[in-house]
């Protein structure tokens, strides 16, 4: 019997194609072209391509500017080195050499020699020794040796616009003047603006002291400042309850009222202070110390009442500074330099991250001390 599909009312006919062909697959649930169509192809060799471009460039700066670095340092010691044709511009020691950098100020006349300035400026401060240090004691300590470590340089103008700052910081500079002088080189201090307190105490090393005419000097005194905030904090139920190997070893602290016997101990070690700078003072000045602490009791002088006093010896503007230390040295028209902190590419990239916490935390535990009266300043 013939079996016709067409008599079945539920049979409904297919096409099954031609032999081998696989039944139609269903449209894709997104939008994009599946991974392996020639949009994406294009698009990976594209970004390939891209980075690879922009890849190599990097590369080449890159080495490119670590090649013009060294080359530029080893070049600079090159040239700075003994029988270099800077030598005689450049006399520094290894350490100054890559933190100064020094900058003519007056151009001179050959074979006349080079006047150095200094710069103090602001507060004094900083910590460790002038030869492994940080702060106002670091740069000008490297200024100062790079003076006296250069041939060329004849004397030396201290630039002064200082209020004062620590008592280490200011006598280890004072010491260091005090070594320039002993390498024959005149020092000429010159107050700017201020030379009060600290700035007073390290100038006094100086040969001359000259001011301008509306410098503010003087100051001389020693100052340790506490604050009390006992009573403050009791009001927020804040208490500090300290444990110390001995009765004074929180001396000072501003969680309590001081002791009479603290206030002793205290007073006594200011004294001791203030004797050292009375003395500074009265021997680089060459006055008598009786004298130097009837006027030294912390007041401010102007420039014609400190030289009537015999703290300065002169006013003048800087280039009567120079004009002094010239025929100090017997020359005319001498070349006048200055220096410059700068930091290399491996500081600014790799430590000035480091460098600058470590200073923030410094700076702020420094203000801490003060404040606590851990610390002495000039004042």
């Amino acid at each position: 019997m013939e079996n016709n599909s067409d008599n079945q009312p539920n049979s409904r006919p297919y096409n099954y194609g031609t032999p081998g062909t696989p039944p139609p697959q269903p449209p894709p649930s997104y939008p994009y072209p599946p991974c392996n169509s020639i949009g994406a192809n294009a698009f990976k060799s594209c970004l390939i391509s891209g980075c690879v471009t922009l890849l190599v460039p990097c590369l080449l700066l890159g080495g490119l500017f670590t090649l013009m670095y060294y080359l530029i340092a080893s070049g600079m010691q090159e040239v700075t080195k003994e029988g270099g044709p800077f030598a005689e511009l450049y006399q520094l020691s290894n350490q100054d050499l890559r933190t100064l950098r020094t900058r003519t100020l007056r151009p001179g006349k050959d074979g006349a020699g080079t006047i150095a300035i200094v710069s103090v400026t602001g507060a004094i401060g900083g910590r460790g020794s002038a030869l492994h240090g940080d702060g106002t004691l670091e740069f000008v300590s490297q200024q100062l040796r790079a003076a006296g470590n250069d041939k060329n340089v004849k004397a030396v103008i201290l630039q002064v616009d200082s209020p004062g700052g620590g008592l280490s910081a200011s006598d280890q500079i004072h010491h260091e003047i005090e070594l320039l002088k002993e390498k024959g080189l005149p020092v000429l201090a010159w107050a700017g603006g201020m030379m009060a307190s600290g700035g007073y105490y390290i100038s006094v090393a100086a040969d001359e002291i000259m001011a301008s005419p509306t410098a503010t000097l003087g100051s001389i005194g020693v100052i340790m400042r506490y604050f009390q905030v006992q009573e403050m904090l009791g009001k927020i139920g804040v208490s500090v309850n300290p444990i110390t190997s001995g009765p004074h070893k929180d001396i000072g602290s501003p969680f309590r009222e001081m002791t009479p016997e603290e206030e002793k101990i205290l007073q006594k070690y200011v004294d001791i202070s203030y004797q050292r700078f009375v003395e500074i003072v009265a021997k680089g000045r060459k006055i008598a110390a009786d004298r130097v602490s009837e006027i030294a009791d912390g007041r401010i002088f102007g420039p014609d009442q400190a030289k009537s006093d015999g703290l300065i010896d002169s006013i003048g503007y800087i280039e009567d500074a120079i004009a002094w230390l010239e025929k100090k040295v017997g020359e005319e028209e001498m070349r006048v330099i200055g220096y410059k902190k700068v930091v290399s590419l491996s500081e600014l990239f790799g430590e000035a991250g480091g460098e600058a916490g470590k200073a923030l935390l410094q700076s702020l535990s420094r203000v801490e001390a003060e404040n606590s009266g851990a610390m002495a300043v000039w004042k």
